[in-house]
Parts: C-alpha cells; sequence; structure tokens
C-alpha cells in the first residue's frame, strides 16, 4: 500500500467526531500552510478571476481554502463510519423540491456541481435522501488511494462509475431514472469546449449539455456550501432543459456557456471554498 493510502487509513482510524477530529483537521491545515500545497497556482487562479483584488485577499483566500478542505476531509472520514450523520449536518436546504419532484416522476437528471463546500458530503446527502445518485469520479493516480476511496464511498452509499464511462454508461443510467452527478468547474482538456470562466476563455467539458441532449434529461444545478464546522447548507437549482431546437454542436455550446455562468456565480458567493488549486487555465 503507498505512503499516502496508509496515511489516510490511519487518520481514518483516529477521526472520531468532536477533539479528535478538530485536532486532526487543525494538523492537516497547518501542514497544508507549512508547506504552501500548490500555494502559487491557487494564487494564480485568484489573480484571473479577481484581476482587481489585493494580494494580501488572495492569500487570506488560500489560508481559508485550507482550512475548509482539512475540515472536509476529517467530514468524509466520519461519514463513512456513520453515514446517517449527514441529515444532522445539512441544516439547511434550498430548492430541494426540484429534486423530489424528478424522483418522484422517475425521470433522470443530470446533476451540475463544482467543487465548492464539502462536495463528498453533498453526495453522502443525496444518497442518505434515497436519490438514485450515481456519481461521475476521476480515479486518483495512485491505485491504492483510488481503491480506498472507493470502498468509503461505498460506505456512504455512493455509486461511482469513471470519468471517461460518463457519457456511454452515464446515458444508460439516465434513461434508468438515475441522477448522474457531475463535477464540471476543472479543465476540460483538449476534448473540451473553449468558452469563458470567470472572465477568461478555459477549455470546459462538455458531458452534462451531451448528456442531457442525448438522453433529453434535465440539468439540476447543485451546490453544498459550508456554514460552520460540521454544519452546510445546500442550494438546489430548476432543472434546465436541453436545447432541442438548436443544431447539437451550437446546443452544446449554448448551454456549456449558461453552465459555466451557474458555476461561476456558486464560486463567486464564496471563493474560499472552491478548489483553486488545480490548473483551471491553461494556455
Amino acid at each position: 500500500m503507498s505512503v499516502v493510502a496508509t496515511a489516510i487509513k490511519g487518520v481514518h482510524f483516529l477521526v472520531k467526531p468532536g477533539i479528535s477530529a478538530n485536532i486532526l483537521a487543525y494538523l492537516l491545515y497547518r501542514l497544508a500552510c507549512t508547506f504552501g500545497i500548490r500555494r502559487n497556482v491557487a494564487l494564480t487562479n485568484l489573480g484571473i478571476a479577481y484581476p482587481e483584488s489585493d494580494p494580501s485577499w488572495r492569500r487570506e483566500v488560500v489560508k481559508k481554502l485550507y482550512c475548509n478542505l482539512s475540515l472536509s476531509v476529517m467530514e468524509f472520514l466520519i461519514l463513512t463510519k456513520n453515514p446517517k450523520v449527514v441529515s444532522k449536518w445539512v441544516t439547511k436546504v434550498e430548492g430541494e423540491e426540484h429534486l423530489e419532484n424528478l424522483s418522484k416522476s422517475g425521470r433522470g437528471a443530470v446533476l451540475l456541481t463544482a467543487h465548492m463546500g464539502n462536495w463528498e458530503l453533498l453526495a453522502a446527502w443525496l444518497a442518505c435522501k434515497g436519490y438514485p445518485l450515481v456519481a461521475g469520479v476521476r480515479d486518483p493516480n495512485d491505485v491504492h488511494v483510488s481503491k480506498l476511496l472507493a470502498c468509503y464511498r461505498k460506505a456512504l452509499g455512493v455509486e461511482t462509475i469513471p470519468k471517461k464511462s460518463l457519457l456511454l454508461k452515464g446515458a444508460k443510467l439516465l434513461k434508468q431514472g438515475k441522477f448522474i452527478g457531475i463535477l464540471a468547474d476543472q479543465d476540460g482538456g483538449t476534448d473540451g469546449i473553449m468558452v469563458s470562466f470567470m472572465g477568461k476563455v478555459a477549455s470546459t467539458v462538455g458531458g452534462p449539455a451531451a448528456l442531457s441532449l442525448l438522453t433529453k434529461a434535465p440539468v439540476v444545478p447543485i451546490v453544498s456550501y459550508r456554514i460552520a464546522p460540521y454544519e452546510h447548507e445546500i442550494l438546489v437549482l430548476p432543472p434546465i432543459e436541453p436545447l432541442y431546437e438548436l443544431p447539437r454542436e451550437e446546443a452544446i455550446g449554448e448551454m456549456t456557456i449558461k453552465f459555466n455562468d451557474i458555476l461561476e456565480g456558486f464560486i463567486r458567493r464564496s471563493p474560499e471554498q472552491w478548489l483553486w488549486l488545480h490548473r483551471r487555465w491553461r494556455d
């Protein structure tokens, strides 16, 4: 087993709600601050998204990001031991009727979200509530960590499919009435669509739009925000129907622009809760 996977297992064994989780979260936060994990990438990204911002503000956002991620790791590990506690940690939900209506109708949906707040907790909440979630995931390069995360997500009741299989398998699942969760805020690579994101053109994944058009499933934007440690709120926006009237490529482009605008709105509401550590803009 790799060093990282062994460390995760060790923390998982030690973590419990309360003081032990808080101590471990603080130690992880101090470690991130000390070594400046991908700090330069985050600061560069913040400079792109907020060009008028003060450098001290950007540094403070990165520190708050480290804090949020440290807490999120502990929350995720605690949830794998007691998934039902998520119902206590989510204290406010706005727009859940959109999920309820789709679930009752048996209609599948693409859940559009971002690396905001605690996205693993969001998946755990959806599973706990009984929604038919299947999450698209990108497996880490470390195979041992990948297997460990798969095991933990299974403990939460979260079914997953690899992102590389999303279009083919996702289409079948949507037609079965499943909710396909997609984190659509990262670089789309060479196959992505070049559209504006937070003021600068970036390669963006077209999967959510493509799946929606292929299956006639609506896209439901959803996000979680941290209110405090072990306290979260979830926001669900109304379903967005695919643009049937346009040619396929044009429809995918227009829908992706709209989705980016929505994700940008999520991020700008609480920038310290987004994963700025990823190289979102690649020239």
